[in-house]
């Protein structure tokens, strides 16, 4: 009961939708209220993509915040997923692109599957930039340098850059990416949540 797996599948290409983050909005809100609640595993049901980027056929649909609640929902997820009081682990196959990628920069540790992981923010080349936390997350993790060249390339990057680049926490072997992030969560599971709770708090405050 500490240790709980969230599978995102939206087929063919993992596309975050209104309904994506409305659910996961409130499965994040309700993890967060759970004490049992220690480890949480982020994974995906397809393949070749994580999370990708935003269906822009359908932007108009995207959820805003209330009038109470002027933060729009996306960026009110990522914000809990930073400070919620369980750690928060990505399990990353496949491509993970514009709001796939901001939503994988709020986990608190990104586990990359070094054949099959691709990182990328692709919006300046359709013409937009970032809007949900990439151009803040981005250049504290990797630096001003190469998130500009990130951004303004719209280019995917390889896990193996990745990982140079301080983007995700390391890559592992993609045939031993599962049991590695199971160890992992087992391994964080068994501390005091108290301990694993303060210890997050802190680092946030210094980062």
């Amino acid at each position: 009961p500490k240790i709980i797996k969230i599978n995102f599948a939206n087929p063919p290409v993992n596309l975050i939708i209104p309904e994506t983050v409305i659910r996961l909005h409130e499965v994040v809100k309700e993890l967060s209220e759970d004490e049992k609640v220690q480890v949480v595993i982020f994974t995906s049901g397809i393949a070749d993509y994580f999370y990708n980027h935003f269906d822009l056929t359908r932007v108009a649909d995207f959820p805003i915040g209330s009038e109470a609640n002027a933060i729009p929902v996306w960026t009110d997820l990522v914000l809990r997923l930073s400070k919620a009081s369980f750690i928060s682990i990505a399990s990353i196959r496949g491509r993970t692109r514009g709001g796939g990628n901001e939503l994988a920069l709020a986990f608190d540790l990104r586990y990359a599957s070094r054949e099959k992981a691709f990182f990328g923010q692709p919006e300046v080349g359709s013409g937009v930039i970032p809007g949900g936390g990439g151009r803040e997350r981005l250049p504290r993790l990797i630096g001003r340098d190469r998130a500009l060249e990130a951004i303004l390339s719209s280019e995917d990057y390889d896990a193996d850059i990745a990982e140079h680049y301080g983007w995700v926490t390391r890559t592992i072997a993609d045939d031993e990416l599962d049991s590695f992030v199971d160890a992992m969560a087992s391994r964080l599971a068994s501390f005091d949540k108290t301990a694993l709770a303060a210890a997050k708090a802190q680092i946030n405050r210094a980062t």
